[in-house]
């Protein structure tokens, strides 16, 4: 890995995938329609993000059981989620509208809260006690990415059976404020 200025590239990485997953997130949450990619998108730009983190410095990080203990559960409480969201589908059009799904954007941001601790947490234990040694939210950012990845499974499986509703001419919600 190289060291930009005390911070690797991998957190970079980290830290845009978690910024391009919120701003991904926001017209979902804000009840427009959108292409039904665009969930997949969000969560899979978490995931990434949180992959960034617990793939650093060695792909061995993977084999870790409690981490992925609790990315199930965090992924089971997201398919209740997303199987309780209220969804409108347009199957020709393949446009889908989530309805008070503002926990993707609050989980999108406390994705980026935990990059950003992880990034300041770099900086300080990099100066005190060097690389090896360096603190992560490897746990944080995996329950996040799961809980997404699992909410969207919950998502793409009902929007398979849900009704058709005709929401290519309909307009979107005014954004509330």
């Amino acid at each position: 890995m190289t060291l930009v200025s005390n911070v690797y590239l991998t957190h970079g990485l980290m830290l845009l995938c978690a910024i391009a997953a919120a701003y991904n997130a926001l017209p979902e949450s804000t009840g427009r329609i959108v292409p039904e990619w665009r969930p997949a998108m969000t969560a899979l730009l978490a995931a990434l993000s949180a992959l960034a983190l617990v793939a650093y410095p060695t792909w061995g990080e993977l084999k870790n059981p409690g981490l992925w203990m609790f990315a199930i559960v965090a992924a089971v409480a997201g398919l209740a989620r997303g199987y309780w969201l209220r969804i409108d589908v347009d199957h020709s059009w393949r446009l889908i509208r989530l309805q008070k799904a503002y926990d993707c954007l609050i989980a999108t941001v406390a994705l980026i809260a935990l990059a950003l601790i992880a990034l300041a947490l770099i900086e300080i234990a990099l100066a005190a006690i060097g690389p090896a040694d360096q603190p992560t939210m490897e746990l944080g950012l995996t329950m996040i990415a799961s809980f997404l990845v699992g909410r969207l499974a919950a998502v793409q499986l009902r929007s398979r059976q849900e009704p058709q509703s005709d929401l290519h001419d309909s307009p979107s919600p005014p954004a509330e404020g």
